[in-house]
């Protein structure tokens, strides 16, 4: 029997439609001035990758950095 969260992950994944073999592991929403953004953080083996409205933006090594390089990017973007 899945989880909650195992479900919801799944929907998330369908809805992104992120390449496969990727796992979400935090997903952010209503993000920036206008409340409009969506971002998702998700691992494919040891690295992390950033999309921001369904974009990849970057890879990272670990989440911290990925989290991080998230709240730049809406700072830098002016979003």
């Amino acid at each position: 029997m899945k989880t909650f969260k195992e479900s919801f992950d799944i929907i998330i994944e369908k809805k992104m439609k992120l390449p496969s073999g990727e796992k979400v592991v935090k997903e952010l929403s209503r993000l920036g001035k206008k409340k409009n953004v969506n971002a998702v953080i998700s691992k494919k083996g040891s690295k992390f990758n950033l999309y921001v409205d369904g974009q990849m933006v970057d890879g990272f090594k670990d989440e911290k950095s990925a989290d991080k390089a998230l709240k730049e990017f809406i700072k830098v973007m002016g979003i």
